[in-house]
């Protein structure tokens, strides 16, 4: 099975697509589809100051913070148009959007330098440092 990710976007003129907000909830939710995050869940965010984030989801407090990603790095989102039948067919994706910043959330402490996600973004500018550009 190959994978191929193509990217229709490259030419736009509006950068507004690869400025969308992203948000990592350390949960499962059995749904694939859109969410309406604009509107059930983001306004109910509240900044309580220096960087930290509160809000609830499904009951549940969470505690958040916002990190962005290092310089030059940008996250893509990227959709499969139609899931082929067979498992050895080539899957091909679509880049539909991007990011350069992630509000990242805990359901039982709040996020720190610890956190697995934290690390890997250090981690990008600890091996540029080491390999070089």
């Amino acid at each position: 099975m190959s994978i191929k990710v193509e990217n229709n976007l490259k030419e736009r003129k509006d950068d507004k697509i690869f400025e969308q907000k992203a948000h990592y909830i350390p949960c499962q939710v059995e749904e694939d589809g859109p969410a309406n995050v604009s509107e059930y869940f983001e306004p109910y965010v509240v900044d309580n100051g220096n960087g930290e984030l509160s809000a609830t989801f499904r009951g549940h407090p969470m505690d958040g913070v916002k990190m962005s990603l290092p310089d030059g790095y940008r996250a893509v989102i990227v959709e499969e148009g139609k899931r082929p039948l067979s498992e050895d067919a080539e899957r091909k994706f679509q880049v539909s959007g991007g990011f350069k910043e992630i509000i990242y959330w805990n359901w039982d402490k709040k996020p720190s330098r610890n956190d697995n996600l934290a690390k890997s973004l250090v981690w990008m500018d600890i091996a540029k440092a080491i390999h070089g550009d």
